[in-house]
């Protein structure tokens, strides 16, 4: 299968895959992935990393990531070998797949949405409250793991799902980021009417309401406080739904507080493309050396 770096990743039929554990965790079905594959000491020492998917997908878009990147970092780690286990996890994100209610809520504003900046901002809280719960919890499902490392990775709203948590856990301490913003607040200011910054919002504007922007305001503000994580950024150049615009000042004002690695990938929209996976991959193995 001959790809381009720019290309969108789709899994190729060829990729070896793995085991597939479902396990329900307070009422969420949550998918993990190469368990089976771990030997008796990987057990021991597990790395687990989660993907979270976009707005509008489901789980089974994260999971062809998860496949992909499990395989690859197998085949990269075979000859050396590795003491540590690595699995993935995923799930339906709320309203999402089989947790879904109803369609319009996951639309944006033109697809119909008069309410897509509450919700956007409710589900990225409620997503990663299920994340938390499901690091609580999955040892003491799974019964046979020991989980030393969470790292959170996720695309589009999972993107900014992971910047929550970045700023919120303190056993998030390495995320991977795709098309996800630090700057929410410029971005849905932006999407709702090219206006600058909330502040140039009308009053009484139906779309957004007084009460949102001090939501915003204070997501944001946390994630200017990140300090002492190891972070992948993973942009394109010429998205327009998430623009790179309100990541680079993020990046260049307090990149510095962390150890960051910044990609805006050239000639690429609002994709997740191959080179973003293959870097997620090299990203991924000095974890398990």
């Amino acid at each position: 299968m001959m790809v381009s770096a720019t290309d969108a990743f789709t899994l190729p039929e060829d990729t070896p895959k793995s085991s597939i554990t479902t396990v329900n965790i307070a009422g969420i079905l949550v998918y993990i992935y190469g368990l089976e594959e771990l030997t008796e000491e990987q057990k021991k020492d597990v790395v687990v990393f989660f993907h979270i998917h976009g707005r509008t997908r489901t789980y089974k878009s994260s999971e062809e990531a998860i496949l992909q990147i499990l395989a690859d970092v197998r085949k990269a780690t075979s000859r050396s070998g590795t003491k540590k286990g690595f699995i993935g996890v995923t799930f339906d994100n709320r309203n999402h797949g089989a947790r879904a209610i109803d369609t319009i809520s996951i639309a944006s504003w033109h697809g119909g949405n008069e309410n897509h900046g509450q919700d956007m901002m409710s589900m990225i809280d409620g997503i990663a409250l299920d994340i938390q719960t499901v690091m609580k919890y999955i040892e003491c499902y799974l019964k046979v793991i020991k989980p030393t490392k969470f790292i959170v990775t996720g695309v589009s709203l999972g993107g900014h799902v992971t910047w929550n948590l970045l700023s919120t856990d303190p056993q998030v301490s390495e995320a991977i980021i795709v098309i996800g913003s630090p700057d929410l607040s410029s971005m849905m200011a932006d999407r709702l009417g090219g206006y600058k910054s909330l502040e140039e919002i009308p009053e009484n504007t139906p779309r957004w309401p007084a009460s949102l922007s001090p939501i915003y305001r204070s997501r944001d503000e946390l994630i200017t406080h990140i300090t002492g994580k190891k972070i992948l950024i993973l942009n394109g150049e010429i998205d327009t739904l998430v623009p790179d615009k309100f990541t680079r000042p993020f990046v260049e004002k307090y990149g510095s507080n962390n150890e960051i690695e910044y990609i805006c990938q050239p000639n690429v929209g609002h994709i997740f493309s191959w080179e973003m996976i293959n870097k997620m991959v090299e990203w991924f193995i000095p974890f398990l050396n």
